[in-house]
């Protein structure tokens, strides 16, 4: 499978940064693979030295941590035109895995070209970092937050962030669902619950009629109540996000 970048349907999107002719042809140029992605496997592996860039073109996947008791910590959810491996291409080493949560797609761009990328293609370069750092806010902000929140405000707050950031690429097709094919297993390690915690949050939320998750899919009953609830703080999602 290898899409040619002049095809992408997610560049289309209006969450994405136009391309100039320049860039769609250094991008597409660049482009060296398309790779298909199980449930469960890893495309990344915490301390891989160097290895490509990867940018989601379909499915879900989780970045995570893990630790010497073989637990983990999901630290973000990995989106349709998110980057994953920026940090292996610029210092050499990555300090976290990806992993693929459905079947999944990534287009594979070599880490050498960052160079190339932002000697020769400076705006291109700047709305990357700027996309990261809007990540990195946001993570950090819910972070913060979910460290002082029961657990189905843990929960709660995730679904939001996770509905907006999928309605933000114009991947909701309006109303109040979207797909949401993460276990419970992946919830308990986003919010640092247990299975049990988790199970017990969603049958809250869905007793006070204010979210459930039905067949991998998110249903938002009162979204309304549901903010007020999780105390959301909406992330900034300004249009013109880097697309590689």
């Amino acid at each position: 499978m290898f899409v040619p970048c002049l095809e992408c349907p997610l560049r289309r999107k209006p969450a994405f940064r136009p391309f100039s002719e320049i860039e769609l042809d250094f991008i597409g140029n660049t482009k060296a693979d398309h790779v298909v992605a199980s449930p469960g496997a890893d495309i990344i592996r915490e301390g891989e030295v160097g290895g490509p860039l990867y940018t989601l073109f379909e499915g879900w996947a989780v970045r995570y941590q893990t630790f010497p008791d073989r637990g983990r910590q999901i630290l973000d959810i990995v989106l349709p035109g998110d980057t994953v491996g920026l940090q292996g291409a610029l210092l050499g080493t990555i300090a976290h895995s990806v992993q693929a949560v459905t079947p999944a797609t990534f287009c594979v761009l070599p880490a050498g070209n960052m160079a190339e990328l932002f000697h020769h293609h400076p705006g291109l370069a700047i709305a990357l970092m700027r996309a990261r750092m809007e990540e990195e806010q946001r993570a950090d902000l819910r972070l913060a937050l979910l460290g002082r929140y029961r657990a189905p405000q843990r929960i709660a707050y995730l679904m939001l962030e996770t509905f907006d950031r999928l309605r933000h690429r114009g991947l909701v097709d309006g109303g109040s669902t979207c797909p949401f094919p993460l276990q419970r297993r992946h919830l308990a390690d986003a919010a640092g619950l247990s299975r049990v915690h988790v199970a017990r949050s969603l049958d809250e939320l869905r007793r006070a009629g204010l979210a459930d998750i039905q067949d991998g899919v998110l249903v938002l009953f009162d979204r309304t109540r549901l903010a007020e609830f999780a105390r959301y703080v909406r992330p900034r999602a300004a249009s013109g996000r880097a697309l590689l």
